[in-house]
């Protein structure tokens, strides 16, 4: 009996031994962190100066992110962009999944099609996708002028279509993501439920809307909540296809916080701003779960 106690406190010892370079990671890059930026909301700070600058303020930074023009510019355009993009990447994206998971030909090739973009590095794509939305030379309104618009959009150099821009490439670079969750949910439905719907003269639309829409709805939830999560988060996209710009148009908090924090070198409030825009998010999320109990079916 000791000795097969000391042989598992043994295997113990070696599979601590192979957590451990990733816990002490964790703990320097994301505990340690998230703890500081705590510890720094409460501080008037600039990076540059060092520690021994710092200055204990208490509550002035979250009194600031609220008067802050920018925090609210970013705030609305956040909610802007979740409205704008999430029921649009979810619809889609459920209806590209149905249509793929169908015995049509090709359909491999067309799911890894649609996966690419989700693959593929997210600055390359924007800086591919702002030449192609280019309100002078791009080919898309090369296109349209040719079709017979003589002033088409000025894409990411509109204070009207600046966000809606951003919102179209988050979409496309995230679409292949969605339809293979959604494919994995479809894939678990019994295909005796359309048959018995078939049998009950149901059509193809009627199956989608009363067998497949109800039982996929828990994947649904699930990409519901982590979409809104990432919509709040987007940064690449604006920082390398608009700055932010033009005005506050493209503002979101996300790149707020980098500018204060990277190009004002203002950890303090920025720290600040990052815990504001936490329990927001956390919010959101509380008010989304309370939510799915009315239409999430756990079959």
């Amino acid at each position: 009996m000791k000795k097969k106690h000391s042989y598992c406190a043994g295997q113990n010892k070696i599979g601590y031994s192979f957590i451990l370079p990733s816990l002490i990671g964790f703990l320097l890059f994301m505990v340690y962190p998230i703890f500081n930026s705590f510890f720094l909301s409460f501080m008037k700070w600039n990076m540059m100066k060092g520690l021994s600058a710092s200055k204990f303020i208490g509550l002035k930074n979250y009194f600031d992110v609220f008067d802050n023009e920018y925090f609210r510019a970013g705030l609305l355009n956040n909610f802007k962009f979740v409205i704008m993009a999430v029921p649009l990447l979810i619809i889609l994206s459920l209806v590209i999944a149905n249509f793929l998971n169908m015995n049509i030909f090709g359909r491999l090739a067309l799911r890894a099609m649609y996966f690419m973009p989700y693959v593929a590095t997210i600055t390359a794509a924007a800086v591919v996708f702002s030449a192609l939305f280019h309100p002078e030379f791009g080919p898309i309104n090369g296109v349209l002028r040719m079709i017979g618009f003589t002033d088409p959009p000025k894409w990411t150099a509109s204070i009207k279509w600046a966000l809606p821009t951003v919102a179209l490439f988050w979409i496309w670079k995230n679409i292949g993501y969605c339809i293979v969750i959604f494919l994995a949910g479809l894939q678990g439905i019994s295909s005796t439920y359309y048959e018995a719907a078939s049998i009950d003269g149901a059509g193809k639309f009627s199956q989608f809307i009363h067998i497949t829409m109800p039982l996929v709805s828990p994947t649904t939830f699930f990409l519901t909540i982590t979409s809104v999560i990432s919509s709040f988060q987007v940064f690449a996209e604006i920082n390398v296809m608009t700055k932010g710009g033009p005005g506050t148009s493209t503002v979101t908090i996300v790149y707020h916080i980098f500018d204060k924090a990277f190009r004002f070198f203002d950890m303090g409030y920025a720290s600040a701003v990052s815990w504001v825009f936490f329990i927001i998010v956390i919010a959101i999320t509380a008010i989304q779960w309370v939510g799915q109990k009315k239409w999430v079916n756990y079959v």
